[in-house]
């Protein structure tokens, strides 16, 4: 009883903490005269003629480079007054760079504005080169409204002449002719709004049209202007001032409503709507295909190795054991407990489990979800929760497969080495830790730029004690309930069998050495048996690129798509774990102590492709500019392409020990 009542507090701890973590990271702020709709999660903000509506600036990106920075961090652009302050960020935000403060742009509903004075900005030699580099390095200006909604740059796509959104606005241009540098000073908002009943109104649109003028007096529609040089001061005392306007404009659209704003922003152009959707269908039916031909050969394979019925130990005849057949061949290798680095694997499927768990589950939720206008917010936060709870499924993992090899350690008489809470600490939390660390070092090189990509000192603190909080607690009672619940022969673990089984394999087996690869024809092989899951995944691991490095400014929003081509390539995994290993029974070295090693890297396989592939892009594609957002890019490629190769290596692990003890099962148990 005392057990489960520590038990129980652990739990309730748990639950506690992860929800004052990632509590606020979905609620909402609600405006006055908001209603919750039936039809959605967000609640819609209605405004009357002349509400106040807030403009949030947040930060500046660039597509060449991976270092974000604050809006008003820069010394070239209209300070906030003493009263605007800056607004609280979730942790997701945090991640992501965002670094948002109310604004003093005044916005009255339904009331146009043809020309507002700003600020006049006074700025040294250093702030003018600084606005001269990030605008030759293309940086946009990211701003919101109505709680969520980005400030866009329209364009007319080419495919079907319709007008689409960019979030965020340039920050100024380079003339391709004169290389002469500009700075986008003056601003004209359009706001687009859709009324719901009399004097009930939405928005659905947040459109910036900059411009770059020299003066205070606001161009209009006007080209006829002169435009704001940057011209870098020969003295270092002499000081700059920059005229900063803006203009408001609010229209009304009868053909959008708000249910369906995100539908502007959520196509680049490139391809309609319709075509971007049936692009993604037939890449997910050649998907399909390729699940299909694997999953054939698979059935063979299955029907050849299944057919014959079981037959107990004694049956056996001596030519039989001596030619090797595969159910001799499979009761060799379960009941050899010999394995090179067995933990040292247990604790690389454990961390593959916690990863899978963190992918699969935030994508099932957030597409359940799908209501939520913001999915992006979604689909992050889910993750930071899945990744975190993952800590009980990885030690759970993990203590099973220790728990059942240390039981077959005392059965043929070997010293077991009972350490169950440290092993499913370790299983736990290597992964959360491993990428705290890798995170925490890059966010080093990030803080000495200065960017918003740098995690605040306080948030490094949070996120260690959420490590001690809530990832310790958690493997441990993952451990804990996996150590109890297993039993004295359990249904999968790392060894099956009877005393007297395992003391004729050890007398009768030649131990191979203990190597994970042993010839370059085998290195190819394991190679190949990656290639076919890379296949499955490349189309939309090419949209995730690009969304989050190439074209910063647009949004993939196809997690169905995600969804079932992840799930595809899981079973296509398991399909050739289960080809793999029947090779493998079928070849010359069957006493080979490696094969649950060769089966785990049959599946991680598909990451060296991933990693291949994301070494290409960062150095062909995107052009990124600077060694540490190149350094920082490939490290976090690297980091992505680790856990992805130990989740689909944990994958092919337990689907080629299945086989093994289904064969093993079908001949010797009946």
């Amino acid at each position: 009883m005392r057990v489960r009542n520590r038990a129980l507090v652990l739990t309730l701890l748990c639950l506690i903490s992860i929800y004052i973590l990632f509590g606020k990271g979905v609620y909402q702020r609600s405006r006055k005269g908001s209603i919750l709709e039936n039809s959605g999660w967000l609640r819609p903000n209605y405004y009357s003629k002349g509400d106040p509506v807030e403009l949030i600036v947040n930060k500046v990106e660039s597509d060449l480079t991976q270092l974000p920075y604050a809006y008003y961090d820069l010394p070239f652009t209209c300070p906030p007054t003493m009263h605007k302050k800056p607004l609280h960020l979730s942790l997701n935000e945090i991640i992501r760079g965002d670094r948002k403060w109310q604004s003093d742009y005044i916005l009255n509903f339904g009331e146009d504005d043809q020309c507002h004075i700003l600020c006049t900005r006074k700025t040294t030699k250093e702030g003018m080169k600084e606005a001269q580099e990030l605008v030759k390095n293309g940086y946009v200006v990211q701003w919101l409204i109505d709680d969520e909604l980005p400030a866009v740059t329209t364009f007319i796509s080419t495919t079907d002449h319709k007008k689409y959104y960019a979030s965020g606005f340039p920050l100024g241009f380079v003339d391709p002719e004169t290389g002469k540098t500009y700075l986008n000073t003056h601003v004209m908002i359009v706001i687009r709004y859709n009324t719901v009943d009399t004097n009930k109104h939405t928005i659905f649109g947040f459109e910036l049209y900059p411009k770059s003028t020299v003066d205070f007096h606001c161009p209009g529609a006007s080209k006829d202007y002169e435009q704001y040089e940057l011209v870098v001061p020969e003295n270092d005392d002499d000081l700059t001032f920059i005229p900063f306007t803006y203009s408001v404009y609010w229209r009304e659209e009868y053909l959008v409503d708000w249910e369906h704003r995100w539908d502007l922003y959520l196509n680049a152009g490139e391809l309609s709507n319709d075509k971007s959707k049936q692009f993604h269908w037939i890449s997910l039916a050649n998907s399909f295909g390729i699940v299909f031909l694997i999953s054939s050969i698979t059935a063979v394979i299955l029907y050849r190795t299944f057919k014959i019925s079981r037959r107990s130990f004694s049956d056996i005849s001596k030519e039989e054991d001596d030619k090797g057949s595969i159910y001799v061949v499979a009761r060799k290798w379960l009941l050899n407990e010999q394995t090179p680095l067995a933990n040292v694997l247990i604790i690389f499927v454990s961390m593959g489990v916690q990863f899978l768990f963190t992918v699969l589950g935030s994508l099932i939720i957030s597409c359940s979800l799908k209501k939520l206008h913001n999915v992006r917010d979604s689909v992050l936060t889910m993750g930071l929760l899945c990744f975190v709870t993952g800590a009980f499924m990885a030690s759970f993992t993990g203590a099973h497969l220790l728990k059942s090899r240390e039981e077959m350690c005392s059965e043929s008489q070997m010293k077991p080495t009972r350490y169950y809470p440290v092993f499913a600490l370790l299983c736990g939390s290597l992964l959360p830790s491993f990428v705290m660390l890798v995170a925490l070092l890059l966010n080093s090189i990030v803080w000495a730029h200065d960017s918003t990509h740098a995690l605040p000192f306080g948030t490094v603190l949070f996120l260690i004690s959420v490590y001690f909080v809530v990832c310790i607690p958690l493997s441990l009672l993952g451990g804990y309930i996996a150590v109890k619940s297993t039993n004295s022969k359990p249904s999968f673990s790392f060894s099956i069998g009877n005393y007297s089984d395992r003391i004729f394999v050890y007398k009768t087996i030649t131990m191979s050495p203990s190597v994970l690869i042993n010839r370059p024809l085998s290195s190819l092989a394991i190679l190949a048996g990656g290639l076919f899951p890379f296949i499955i995944i490349y189309v939309e691991l090419q949209y995730v690129y690009k969304s989050l490095w190439l074209e910063k400014t647009t949004f993939y929003y196809f997690y169905g798509f995600l969804l079932a081509n992840i799930l595809l390539l899981c079973i296509v995994i398991c399909e050739i774990s289960i080809i793999g290993t029947f090779i493998l029974l079928n070849s010359a070295d069957k006493n080979s102590n490696n094969w649950r090693w060769t089966s785990f890297q049959i599946g991680a396989s598909c990451a060296f492709y991933m990693e291949v592939y994301s070494l290409y892009y960062v150095f062909f594609i995107l052009n990124i500019r600077g060694f540490s957002s190149i350094f920082i890019s490939v490290c976090y490629g690297t980091l992505f392409n680790i856990m992805c190769g130990c989740a689909t290596g944990s994958i092919a692990c337990l689907t080629s020990h299945w086989f093994v003890q289904k064969i093993y099962k079908m001949k010797y148990h009946k």
